[in-house]
């Protein structure tokens, strides 16, 4: 545990290449787990050195040194179990968010005692791996004391938080509370088919397993267990089946997949504290599961590439539209979203003609949806000064993967949805983040007012100023539904207003209807949105914070608002055709 004794890493040529035409073989997986492992250990030594001022308010769990004095006996005797250990991805994410708490940096308020003293937990279940002799004191967090790679003693509701006792013998090991404690061990699973395999940890148990602040444990029920392995071995054969080469990838870098409540939003998700791990929510189907499986792991492999090559010089300010997110996105996450979502196209690619007929206008949808949110992102990812030439590489080498991804067939509706759904999702982007200059504002509102043309050449950029806000409007959910379920969207009810007119292609009234929204409520994103897509109007899909702007400007100085039709075709008259920033 000598940082001293850390390796220092270059990625190889031959790894880099594979991370940029795809699937990566298990050797170059094996690299990127070993710069991970020695980048866990070297966070590890600066906790234990930022933990030093703050031992004397650990209480219990003040013996950091004596934590890591075991662990670095474990690792003499057995660095494998060490090693399994620490890269598990619960002590990934308990480290980071102990190294904030011990730096005053962290955002909750778990407490200081219970968030560094679970390295009590991690040292222990080095212990009780390697056959190592101990006795710690180790947090009690929701009622339980969990040991990462180990398992978890639940105990009675009189322990919601505390600590307790773990003792490590040649006799077994014990835990002493006062009370009843129930047992139970981590779970596993082994997925074969044609001659290879993926082993993971299937967590239900461990605080940190969603990677975010400490949750209770959730173990799954008999039945549920069988539904997640039915559909791991499922997944498994398809992947083994159609795509070996995320198969590879998969056994060598796959380690835990965390099953999520059914209930939550979240459909998959990954961190880059918790390399090779995987949180899932149920899914429809095998197919579906894979697909997730193959996205997520993505995630894992650029952040093992960030952490030893840089792709940009920009910094982490969230200021770039991603057209999967509502949010702005720092560079990384462009290139994250643009590599990882590449993948899924790949798959639906691959999937094409195979998948079962209930699912087969989903996949249509899912393979058209991600090519144009990667092909937007791609195209501006291409104008960026900041991006270094591995940067520059690894962006062409995603274009190059979307294009040989022939969509010439996709059924026409499914692209004409696509491409409105894309659309509305970037106006309403910028109606939420992007602040015009005020000084454009004033100049075009003075030349609106003066029934003179506005000057194309006078619009300055506006500022990216990133807001609350998310979610579908209507007309997406209606669009997406109408593709993917078309007899639900039949039986909708109320089938009145510019959403519904809209749909119908009754362009006109939609704009009508829109424009009468705005009259009562001139900061409706959503109308504004549609407004821009009925009139297909440049300025709108382009600019339409502008538009919003010099509406709200127009009222304010004279007491009536300009007819929000009216305003976009006389911007429009000025703007360029190829004016698409």
């Amino acid at each position: 545990m000598n940082p001293l004794g850390l390796s220092t890493h270059r990625l190889p040529r031959f790894v880099f290449d594979e991370i940029c035409s795809g699937a990566v073989s298990a050797a170059g997986m094996a690299i990127l787990r070993r710069t991970q492992y020695s980048v866990r250990k070297l966070r590890l030594r600066a906790f234990l050195e930022a933990a030093s001022p703050v031992t004397s308010r650990l209480g219990p769990f003040a013996d950091i040194d004596g934590a890591w004095t075991l662990l670095a006996e474990v690792e003499h005797i057995a660095p494998d179990v060490v090693e399994e250990v620490l890269m598990h991805h619960s002590v990934g994410v308990w480290l980071t968010r102990a190294l904030r708490q011990v730096l005053g940096t962290a955002v909750d308020a778990t407490p200081l005692w219970s968030e560094v003293g679970w390295f009590h937990a991690v040292a222990a279940a080095a212990a009780v791996r390697g056959g190592r002799p101990c006795a710690l004191t180790v947090p009690v967090v929701h009622g339980a004391v969990t040991l990462p790679t180990v398992g978890a003693y639940r105990l009675s509701g009189r322990f919601p938080v505390g600590q307790a006792r773990v003792v490590n013998s040649a006799s077994g090991t014990t835990i002493e509370v006062p009370g009843p404690v129930e047992w139970r061990a981590v779970r596993r699973h082994r997925s074969s088919a044609r001659g290879h395999a993926v082993e993971v940890v299937v967590d239900d148990l461990g605080p940190y397993r969603e990677f975010g602040g400490p949750v209770a444990p959730d173990p799954l029920s008999d039945s549920e267990w069988d539904e997640w392995r039915k559909y791991l071995d499922e997944a498994w054969e398809l992947l083994t089946a159609r795509h070996p080469g995320s198969a590879e990838e998969l056994s060598a870098g796959l380690s835990t997949v965390v099953p999520l409540d059914s209930r939550r939003d979240v459909f998959a998700a990954s961190s880059s504290a918790a390399f090779g791990a995987i949180a899932l929510s149920p899914k429809r189907s095998a197919t579906e599961f894979a697909e997730a499986l193959v996205h997520e792991l993505q995630h894992s492999k650029v952040n093992a590439l960030l952490d030893l090559v840089g792709l940009h010089t920009s910094d982490a300010t969230p200021r770039h539209y991603a057209p999967w997110r509502d949010d702005p996105r720092p560079v990384d996450g462009l290139l994250h979203g643009v590599y990882a979502f590449v993948s899924v196209v790949e798959f639906w690619h691959g999937q094409r003609g195979l998948v079962p007929t209930a699912l087969a206008r989903r996949a249509e949808f899912s393979l058209a949806y991600r090519a144009r949110q990667v092909g937007l992102a791609v195209d501006s990812l291409r104008g960026f000064v900041d991006l270094t030439d591995l940067g520059r590489e690894f962006v062409a080498a995603v274009a190059v993967r979307l294009a040989a991804c022939d969509l010439g067939d996709v059924p026409p509706d499914v692209a004409a949805a696509v491409e409105q759904i894309t659309a509305e999702h970037a106006i309403t982007w910028r109606l939420r983040h992007v602040r015009p200059d005020p000084r454009a504002v004033r100049d075009a509102v003075a030349a609106w007012l003066d029934r003179r043309p506005f000057a194309e050449d006078a619009r300055v950029p506006g500022a990216v100023v990133p807001t609350t806000g998310s979610g579908e409007s209507l007309l997406t959910a209606l669009l997406r539904l109408r593709v993917l379920e078309p007899d639900e969207f039949d039986r909708v009810p109320h089938r009145d207003g510019p959403d519904f007119a809209y749909l119908r292609g009754e362009r006109e009234a939609a704009a009508e209807g829109y424009a009468a929204r705005l009259r009562t409520t001139p900061h409706d994103l959503s109308a504004w949105a549609g407004l821009g897509l009925s009139l297909d109007s440049a300025v709108l899909r382009h600019h339409p914070e502008l538009v919003r702007a010099v509406h709200h400007a127009t009222a304010v100085r004279t007491g009536a608002a300009p007819p929000p039709v009216e305003l976009a075709t006389w911007f429009d008259r000025a703007t360029s055709p190829t004016d698409v920033r």
